[in-house]
């Protein structure tokens, strides 16, 4: 079995690939990768708002973080 050990810190996006695909929410990187950075605001220990632009964690890549509204279009 391979186990990877790597700081948090020394994590970052390779940008060389990376593209702006910002404007139809989304969860899912075209890289594949579904991890992404973000920046929140917390209240009592939860997160009570982030922001919309968010970017891969894999390649950099821009997009737009989806809300519960998107959820519900997907639905009807």
């Amino acid at each position: 079995m391979y186990t990877c050990t790597m700081d948090i810190n020394d994590l970052r996006p390779d940008y060389s690939q990376s593209m702006d695909v910002r404007g139809v929410p989304t969860h899912v990187c075209p890289c594949g990768c579904e991890i992404w950075n973000l920046k929140v605001i917390f209240d009592s220990c939860e997160i009570a708002t982030y922001f919309l632009d968010m970017e891969c964690a894999n390649c950099g890549t821009l997009a737009t973080a989806p809300t519960p509204l998107d959820r519900e279009e997907d639905e009807e």
